[in-house]
């Protein structure tokens, strides 16, 4: 999407029972952050301020703008009020029972939301990994043997597949990397939903190793370009997940 259009784009709706995620590409990014402002706070254009990087501090503000605009779109309020943090940091908006989830890669940006469960969202731009084999010491037991036992030209789109989808289940949870990776389980393999197989103790009384279907999250691979892997989760099973890319 044109940084021009995003002001005047007709903004998707998320309906009940559903779990939007929507996609932004960004063209000529260096012309997004004033776009950007009419839906971001004078402390998040700050923060942005603060990065090193333009690409950086554009993919922090249109993350921030396209998760207002679709909550905008949610209940009809145009309020550019702050966002509030839970205490593992992630961002919520405090007048409405709405969760949404943000992340971003490259020139990739993308918000997941959800009116009736929690859910998170990641997306990562593929890139050579030549450790990938290393990092999966990180993982949990199950996860890294199935990667380890793959053919060297597949095992780092597997680790991202792999990464994206317990990213997307931490940010559901809404504690991010301070859950370790080794604590819960999912699928490394190709299938799209229900790759879940264990969540973090603290999320469920249920015991690990769980068959998939007895885990009670929806979860979900969106399909992106060869260049990026992106996954969502919600905390509440059998919703329908949508997907807008612009």
């Amino acid at each position: 999407m044109l940084a021009r259009q995003f002001c005047h784009w007709p903004v998707p709706v998320a309906e009940a029972g559903t779990v939007l995620c929507v996609g932004l590409h960004l063209e000529d990014m260096a012309a997004w952050a004033s776009q950007c402002a009419p839906f971001t706070t004078g402390q998040e254009r700050q923060e942005a301020s603060r990065f090193a990087h333009m690409a950086d501090a554009v993919r922090h503000l249109t993350g921030r703008a396209l998760a207002r605009r679709m909550l905008w779109a949610l209940d009809g309020q145009n309020s550019v009020a702050p966002f509030a943090r839970t205490p593992y940091g992630k961002p919520f908006c405090p007048q409405t029972t709405a969760d949404f989830s943000i992340s971003h890669s490259a020139e990739m940006v993308w918000v997941a939301l959800c009116r009736t469960a929690n859910v998170g969202i990641d997306v990562e731009q593929v890139h050579p990994l030549p450790d990938a084999a290393d990092l999966t010491d990180q993982l949990h037991p199950q996860e890294r043997h199935a990667l380890l036992t793959l053919p060297a030209g597949e095992l780092e789109t597997a680790f991202f597949r792999c990464w994206t989808r317990k990213e997307a289940v931490l940010k559901a949870c809404g504690t991010g990397l301070n859950t370790p990776l080794n604590s819960f389980c999912v699928h490394t393999g190709p299938q799209q939903n229900s790759w879940i197989l264990s969540l973090p103790a603290a999320t469920t009384r249920l015991p690990q190793n769980n068959a998939p279907e007895t885990v009670p999250w929806t979860s979900h691979d969106i399909a992106t370009t060869a260049a990026y892997q992106c996954s969502v989760a919600a905390s509440s099973p059998h919703l329908e997940v949508l997907v807008r890319v612009f």
